[in-house]
């Protein structure tokens, strides 16, 4: 059945998009303005979004019938921005104006307990960023049977948008860029964080004061920690990635993987991150990743063994310092490689322009004030004490482990401790089935023990007896 005007104006007033009295007044504006398209469902539709009644998402899917959906706790939903492997993400207005983005795990997704866990983990992993280089993270929430993260919203494009426009870009550019993702890169590992998909389509560039198109004004935003593997875990998060790396499961874009990492992605730690990065500035010096494969296999072996070829040979512009660190990143061993993302960042220091302006802040807008204040007034409300007795909360399970300062090596999953190598060889093996026969303890030095004490008293018997023998037969010899 086709809508009508009329249809789609009740379904307006059934999402409570605009209040009632606003709307009536819209409706009565559009019947004096519309003239012979007064019927007309999709000219009703632009005309309310044209007018900023109305989003273009909004009116879509009120001309489709759908009139709910629209809110989410304190949220407005304006657009549909993108979809991830499994979620929506949106852009949301809060009641008190600030902007956001909002990762939506539809009902139909949530039933899957795998799916569930998996975006509670990726909000979690989220929620304890607070760094300008990495895309910040607000709240958790649920409405109903909709769980959603909400985020803060980058009004910008992509790393791979920007290569794939452009190819390849000036080495300055590349270094402020590289340089930014580091210093982000350094946040998550002092978090006890390893990122694991690191590429330029994880890399958002957010425009700032510089010259339009140009790289050197740009703040950069590590996005997507959905594959983040934490360090410290908890058990749930452990057989999570247990689940989410097993084997013939390949974790992360083999164009930008360690080699550590394609053998196994629950083994590795910072230094793989910093192997990715290396390979993004390869690309984004030369205008392709180190190793162009159409084979992943080939690919991740060539990785593992191959030297990427010269920068030179693509651009002579690049410096050859450049180079030598482009090396470091790459090193085919995590111990060739520099050991932490900051390491990395103060060697390309040098190659920075200078003057250049800081990275954009979530805070430097004025219009996310109130909602940040709003943010802030709610944690403290969450961490204030309940009034009256507290209640003794019962022992947890599991050690609380503080991760808030970064190890200094990188960190890596404690193997169990080999036992010293024994003084004197080891029992043979029992076989199974029997009943292991004890075995005794060597006796100190200059002591017999009781088998050799009774060899010896049964010889001395046993010769005291043939003397007394012997000389019997003697004596009859004799008489």
């Amino acid at each position: 059945m086709d809508l009508t005007v009329a249809n789609v104006y009740g379904l307006l007033l059934r999402s409570k998009l605009l209040a009632a009295d606003a709307a009536r007044a819209m409706y009565a504006r559009w019947r004096d303005e519309a003239g012979p398209a007064v019927e007309n469902v999709a000219r009703f539709a632009a005309w309310m979004v044209a007018q900023g009644y109305l989003t273009d998402y909004q009116a879509s899917v009120l001309a489709r019938g759908h009139a709910d959906g629209f809110f989410l706790g304190e949220y407005t939903v304006l657009d549909r921005i993108g979809s991830g492997r499994m979620a929506g993400v949106y852009r949301a207005k809060h009641r008190l104006g600030g902007v956001v983005a909002i990762k939506v795990l539809p009902p139909s997704k949530a039933k899957d307990p795998v799916l569930l866990a998996r975006f509670q983990r990726e909000a979690r992993l989220a929620l304890r960023f607070d760094h300008a280089n990495v895309v910040r993270a607000f709240e958790v929430g649920q409405a109903g049977k909709v769980h959603y993260l909400v985020m803060e919203y980058l009004d910008g494009e992509t790393l791979e948008e920007v290569l794939l426009r452009r190819g390849r870009v000036r080495p300055d550019e590349a270094v402020h860029v590289v340089y930014q993702a580091l210093q982000g890169l350094q946040h998550i590992h002092e978090k006890g964080v390893v990122h694991r998909d690191l590429k330029p389509g994880n890399l958002m560039l957010v425009p700032g004061s510089g010259t339009p198109g140009d790289l050197l004004g740009v703040t950069v935003k590590l996005l997507d920690i959905g594959l983040g593997r934490a360090m410290v875990e908890d058990g749930e998060a452990g057989e999570f990635d247990e689940g989410l790396t097993g084997e013939g499961v390949l974790l992360g874009t083999p164009d930008y993987m360690a080699p550590e990492q394609a053998r196994d992605a629950h083994e590795i730690d910072i230094r793989a991150d910093i192997y990715s990065l290396g390979c993004v500035l390869y690309h984004l010096l030369t205008g392709q990743p180190p190793f162009p494969d159409t084979n992943v296999i080939s690919q991740m072996i060539r990785h593992a063994r191959e030297p990427a070829r010269p920068l030179a040979d693509f651009n002579p512009d690049v410096p050859p310092g450049l180079q030598q660190i482009v090396n470091w990143m790459m090193a085919k061993e995590p111990a060739g490689r520099y050991a932490t993302p900051d390491r990395a960042a103060q060697a390309l220091r040098i190659y920075l322009v200078a003057g250049l302006p800081a990275p954009v802040e979530v805070g430097s807008d004025p219009r996310m004030r109130p909602f940040l204040d709003w943010l802030d007034e709610n944690r403290k409300s969450e961490l204030e004490p309940p009034a009256g007795p507290v209640p003794t909360p019962a022992p947890a399970t599991q050690p609380t482990l503080d991760v808030s300062e970064p190890p200094a090596e990188p960190p890596r999953r404690k193997k169990p401790r080999q036992a010293p190598r024994p003084t004197t060889p080891p029992p043979l093996p029992e076989s199974s089935g029997e009943t292991p026969v004890p075995v005794a303890a060597p006796p100190p030095p200059g002591l017999l023990t009781k088998r050799e004490l009774l060899l010896f008293a049964l010889g001395v018997g046993c010769g005291a007896v043939a003397t007394f023998l012997g000389c019997l037969l003697a004596l009859r010899g004799r008489g």
